[in-house]
């Protein structure tokens, strides 16, 4: 009776693995949230700033197989509960090295937009994508934000700087 609940529960577990992995494979989609567009790639990765109410979205790579060879979507989105503070969004392509351990920012991948105070920022580019090379992207939101110390005003500290990074699953077309 123990063997049976024991091979139960290792089966139970193992579905549950499969599942879980299969719910972070790449697929077809029709964008995200209204503004990022449809292709072939993960979820957009999120990562919430601690303690503070902002988060930083990486998209992409979302690939597009085209007449002219394939292209791919990357770029980002940041934004606080209430639109508050300053928010500044930086977004970066990257390749795997052939170590395929090494990631290589590609030149003439890196953006940036900001800082202003508008709720959220968003931003998207276009790059061609090459078969046999694994993509990722980058993310990285500067927010300067209150603090919500009392007398900050005293000293001019009432500010302070937050950056979160986002990194997106690797894919390649």
């Amino acid at each position: 009776m123990a063997r049976k609940t024991l091979i139960l529960a290792v089966s139970l577990a193992a579905l549950g693995a499969g599942t879980a992995s299969a719910a972070l494979a790449p697929t077809w989609n029709s964008g995200y949230n209204g503004w990022w567009p449809g292709g072939f790639g993960h979820a957009p990765v999120t990562v919430h700033a601690p303690g503070y109410p902002c988060s930083v979205t990486a998209y992409g790579p979302t690939f597009h197989s085209r007449a002219s060879g394939w292209t791919q979507d990357y770029g980002g989105g940041t934004s606080c509960a209430v639109g508050v503070g300053s928010k500044m969004l930086t977004s970066y392509d990257q390749v795997l090295g052939q170590d395929g351990r090494t990631w290589h920012t590609i030149s003439d991948s890196t953006f940036t937009a900001g800082p202003t105070n508008g709720n959220p920022l968003r931003m998207r580019h276009t790059r061609p994508a090459y078969l046999g090379h694994v993509y990722r992207t980058v993310v990285s939101a500067k927010l300067v934000v209150p603090n919500g110390h009392a007398g900050c005003s005293l000293s001019n500290t009432c500010s302070q700087t937050i950056t979160i990074i986002a990194t997106s699953r690797p894919l390649a077309p």
